[in-house]
């Protein structure tokens, strides 16, 4: 049987019903090369503060460095239902740095929920954007221009050879 809390209220909560799964984050992909807004929202969440909600970027299972927080925790009160207590959206922004190429394909967001003797974990991948040319290595490119500059001389040299030096009668010079 799930674990039940009680709430302020006084009634029964699960814990599925303080902190719901849904995790939604922004942008749908990342982008390599550029800093970039990264968000993480969870939805449906109650009670809410510092002591009780916190979020994290994990990079495998390491927390991301290099990354700053932009400011406090967005929090947001849902709709009401009849009976129900006060749900919130809340959103932690960060700045990342450029990230390298390819960009890592293990970064998540994690939503921690701690109340007194229960501690769950929630976490949603921020995905990669799949291989493509534009994420091709900046040497690979270069390498591609340099043989393509080595094959055009070469063809240009066995289509049009080099006019052998003649002297004044159409003779070849002596050398």
């Amino acid at each position: 049987p799930p674990l039940l809390l009680t709430s302020g209220g006084g009634g029964l909560l699960g814990l599925q019903e303080l902190f719901p799964l849904p995790l939604s984050v922004s942008p749908a992909t990342l982008v390599p090369g550029v800093d970039q807004e990264v968000a993480c929202t969870a939805h449906k969440v109650t009670p809410v503060g510092p002591d009780t909600l916190s979020f994290s970027l994990l990079l495998g299972d390491r927390a991301l460095e290099g990354v700053r927080t932009l400011g406090p925790p967005e929090v947001e009160e849902e709709e009401p239902q009849e009976d129900e207590d006060p749900l919130f959206h809340v959103t932690e922004r960060w700045l990342l740095p450029p990230l390298g190429t390819p960009t890592p394909p293990a970064l998540h967001c994690q939503a921690t929920m701690r109340l007194p003797g229960v501690e769950l974990s929630h976490s949603r991948p921020i995905p990669a954007p799949s291989p493509g040319p534009a994420q091709l290595p900046t040497d690979l490119w270069m390498g591609s221009v340099v043989l393509a500059l080595l094959l055009l001389s070469f063809l240009a040299y066995r289509l049009h050879p080099p006019a052998s030096p003649r002297g004044p009668t159409g003779q070849s010079s002596p050398s």
